[in-house]
């Protein structure tokens, strides 16, 4: 496995895959965890029979094999907003910064 893409600290933005019109646009990176794929047995399903999740970030739960990092984020919020924290996959993250994290807002408010 390779090294994590992103650091503690950096400002990512989060692919449009999983930002929405009323959902968070980025965060800065206040952790990075190893995800693991889980074992059969844990995985939990929809009623229509689709699988909830294949990943996890706690190793007694999985096969033990890791496949990628999850960062932990802050994210970024125009002013008058709250934070959230949140994890995320790493194919689901750019780099960005700030104001273009803020300014994403703009064309929503």
């Amino acid at each position: 496995m390779s090294k994590a893409k992103f650091k503690v600290g950096q400002v990512v933005s989060y692919k449009s895959a999983t930002s929405t019109k009323r959902a968070r646009k980025g965060g800065t990176i206040t952790g990075v965890e190893t995800m693991y794929e889980l074992k059969d047995e844990n995985k939990r399903y929809y009623p229509n029979g689709v699988c909830r999740g294949e990943l996890t970030t706690i190793k007694e739960l999985s096969k033990g094999k890791s496949v990628g990092y999850a960062y932990r984020t802050n994210s970024i919020q125009p002013e008058g907003y709250t934070m959230d924290i949140s994890m995320i996959e790493e194919d689901n993250l750019r780099l960005s910064n700030k104001l273009s994290v803020i300014n994403s807002y703009i064309i929503y408010l």
